[in-house]
């Protein structure tokens, strides 16, 4: 079995883990009280806040040639089907 060993220091064994980045820790990198690494996720200026991004205007022109695109396959797979039909009835 392997061992792992803590991100901040190689030398020793990692027995912890940070619930928030999933790092591998020791004892003195760990903090317990919130169940992450005391260097990075445990400090609120070094934690990332990502703000959430505003939706791009969508493409009108594009969602129309789309759609009529999809007609047109719709329309076409129908004409196969019923020419398909009257060929094979007869």
């Amino acid at each position: 079995m392997e061992e792992f060993h803590c991100m901040n220091h190689p030398d020793r064994a990692a027995v912890h883990q940070c619930t928030r980045c999933g790092k591998p820790l020791c004892d003195e990198c760990y903090n317990p009280e919130m169940q992450t690494c005391r260097a990075y996720c445990n400090n609120p200026a070094t934690t990332s806040t990502v703000e959430p991004q505003q939706p791009q205007p969508k493409n009108t022109f594009w969602q129309i040639v789309v759609a009529l695109l999809a007609i047109v396959g719709a329309l076409a797979l129908l004409l196969a089907a019923i020419c398909g039909a009257m060929i094979y009835s007869y």
